[in-house]
Order: C-alpha cells, then sequence, then structure tokens
C-alpha cells in the first residue's frame, strides 16, 4: 500500500540529507516523498533535487514558484499532492527510526478494520529528543513535554495540541476533510488533530518512532518542562501569553466556521463557549474554563491559563 510522505523545506541544507536518508532506509518501502522548498536561501533545493535525480521513482521536488509561506501553509500546499490512501508529514531536520513507517501503518491498520477507512483516521506516536548530533537529550517527548497523548477530547485539544505533525499519519478521508486549511489555523496539525477529534479517531502509539532534532533554527521546538527557567521566562511574556490564548481562540472561530455544517450540536456548543471567552468578563472567562474543562497539559500549564485566560 502506497503512503505519501510530505516534506517542507527552507534553509535546510546541514540537515536534510540525513533525514532523506532515514526515509529511505525505512523497512516500510512502499512510499513516495514529496519535497517543496519554501524559497530556501541556501542550497537545500540542489540537495534535494541531487536525491529526486537519483531516486526518480520515489521522491519529487514540487516547483510551483510559490516562495515565503511558511511552514503551515507550505504543508498545507504539498497536501494537495497527496493521491494515495496514506499521508505522513516529515520535518527536514528530524531522523526516522527505520520502523517509524511500519509501526505507524500498523496502527493505521488496525484502527480501520476497527472503524473502516471511511472514518477519519489519525495516527501519531512519541518520540525522542535529541541535540544538534543526534545525542539524546531526553527518550520520550511526551515525558520532556509532559504531554499527555490520551487527551483526545475537543475541549482539551481547543487549549493545547499534543500532536506532533511529525509523526502522524493520516488516512485519505481524513486529509479530504483536511485540505482546507485556513489563515487562522495556528499549525497544520494542529488543525487536523482537531478535525479528527470531531469527526473520527486518534490513535496512539507508545513508541518512539524519530529524533526530534533540537538547534537555533527550529521553526516549533522542544522545551524542558521540568526547568524553572523556562517557567520564569514564560511568565516573564505576557504579551506573548495573550497572544497565545488569543490565537486558539481565533482558531476555534475560524474551525467553527469550516465545519459548521458538520458539528454534532455538543461540538458546536463546546466551540461557541471557547472561542468567546473572549467576549466575557474575568469572572465569566474562568468560570466558562472550569465548566467546560477548558483544561491544557499538566497543573503548571493549567494554573498558568487560569491565571491569563
Amino acid at each position: 500500500m502506497m503512503i505519501d510522505i510530505l516534506m517542507a523545506t527552507y534553509n535546510g541544507e546541514k540537515y536534510v540529507s540525513e533525514q532523506i536518508e532515514s526515509i529511505i532506509n525505512q523497512t516500510y518501502s512502499d512510499w513516495k516523498l514529496f519535497i517543496r522548498d519554501d524559497g530556501s536561501k541556501d542550497n537545500t533545493l540542489s540537495v534535494i533535487k541531487e536525491y529526486a535525480n537519483k531516486y526518480p521513482e520515489k521522491i519529487v521536488v514540487i516547483e510551483d514558484g510559490k516562495r515565503g509561506l511558511g511552514a503551515k501553509l507550505n504543508f498545507a500546499e504539498l497536501m494537495k499532492y497527496s493521491k494515495n490512501d496514506y499521508c505522513m508529514f516529515a520535518d527536514q531536520d528530524d531522523f526516522w527510526i527505520n520502523e517509524k513507517i511500519q509501526l505507524t501503518f500498523d496502527e493505521m491498520k488496525r484502527l480501520e478494520e476497527k472503524y473502516s477507512k471511511n472514518t477519519p483516521i489519525l495516527v501519531h506516536t512519541d518520540l525522542k529528543v535529541v541535540d544538534s548530533n543526534l545525542n539524546i537529550l531526553n527518550e520520550s517527548f511526551w515525558e520532556y513535554q509532559k504531554l499527555d497523548a490520551n487527551k483526545r477530547a475537543l475541549n482539551n485539544l481547543l487549549v493545547q495540541n499534543n500532536i506532533t505533525g511529525c509523526t502522524m499519519m493520516m488516512n485519505r478521508k481524513l486529509m479530504e476533510m483536511s485540505t482546507n486549511i485556513p489563515q487562522g489555523c495556528i499549525m497544520h496539525d494542529w488543525w487536523i488533530g482537531l478535525v479528527a477529534s470531531c469527526f473520527g479517531q486518534i490513535g496512539i502509539v507508545n513508541k518512539q518512532t524519530m529524533l526530534y532534532r533540537q538547534h537555533g533554527g527550529n521553526e516549533v521546538g522542544a522545551h524542558n518542562y521540568k526547568s524553572l527557567k523556562y517557567y520564569t521566562s514564560k511568565l516573564s511574556n505576557v504579551n506573548k501569553i495573550t497572544k497565545s490564548i488569543n490565537d486558539t481562540l481565533v482558531q476555534a472561530k475560524s474551525f467553527y466556521d469550516v465545519y459548521k455544517n458538520d458539528l454534532t450540536k455538543e461540538q458546536k456548543n463546546t466551540l461557541i463557549e471557547f472561542y468567546s471567552l473572549k467576549d466575557k468578563g474575568l469572572i465569566g472567562r474562568k468560570a466558562s474554563v472550569v465548566k467546560n474543562k477548558f483544561y491544557k497539559n499538566g497543573l503548571a500549564r493549567n494554573i498558568g491559563y487560569f491565571i491569563f485566560i
């Protein structure tokens, strides 16, 4: 069964070869890699074209003339080229453990057998956090970030995303429901996670299937949530916290606008309650958070959220 892999690149010449090699070395070999560069100013495009020339049946470089879209819209553009029944995202600077595709696909097949192929299904996994040289910083991203992957309900995913896009596999039904990603979306993986939560199933593989590289150029990185420095730096930037919360409300309103004809009454009410927080007074906002259980992962995050909401 052919699986499409979508890789968005930008100024990634330093690590992209290692990532492509890790995909080439997968135990599951029935895949096709689509790479779209977002206007790199380094040699990324040359590197990926070399691989496409070397593996013309496996690797396709998308050149559509669009530049500077950013990671979210770069991946959204790539999704338009996926025509097979299954699709995965790949970041340019990570490293896939050789059984990544097989482990994820096994869980996907199990869920499709249980719920049918007509059900939108997302499968994601844990990952290892590594430094720029692939030395392990933490054996589990979920533990490092203090994330509970079992929190899959809409009221939780509206507040915080616990799905890492570079570990995801989607089936065709989920892709079809997620193609029109609007500007109000924070990140593509978060949006797709909301779609799967509302209309389908989210599966978990409790194994680390890849190495998540941390370096100065990461667009979205991991943070050590055991560190006091992390919390003090967060609390010192009130404007950033406020914007982050407001972005989730904008995303929820965008999600409601796109899918309101398909949502259940309960889902509509949850979304309306959430994106309307901005219109309530201080007491009303906090009461709504408690009533609807708009909770993040972990006590420390929830205390901070309750203070600033």
